[in-house]
């Protein structure tokens, strides 16, 4: 799939992120980042696939965990976005910063 493609579809979701599968690789991940620096490199959005510029392994959390190891594990990695696999180890979904913070602070107000 090529970028520009990607970004559609990222555009219609109103998601800054999309989870990427492959076979025989875990799930990688493209960001807004990702194509903000295709742009910025030049490159033809039509004609560049996704596999260019993605992070082929993205870092997974598993749906067991709770919010602060997610948030420990994004803020040590330095990222934004953790692809979410189930028990059975497929993609059930993705979790972002977006999502953590109203969380974390509504557990701080009942702290």
């Amino acid at each position: 799939e090529s970028l520009a493609e990607a970004a559609r579809r990222m555009k219609a979701r109103k998601v800054g992120s999309a989870v990427v599968t492959m076979e025989d690789v875990g799930p990688g991940i493209i960001t807004e980042r990702d194509l903000l620096s295709a742009i910025a490199d030049g490159r033809d959005l039509e004609a560049t696939p996704v596999t260019e510029y993605m992070t082929a392994t993205a870092i997974t959390a598993s749906s067991s965990w709770d919010v602060r190891t997610a948030a420990e594990t994004m803020t040590k990695g330095g990222f934004r976005h953790l692809v979410v696999l189930n028990d059975r180890g497929e993609v059930s979904g993705m979790l972002s910063v977006r999502d953590l913070v109203p969380i974390l602070l509504d557990q701080i107000r009942h702290d």
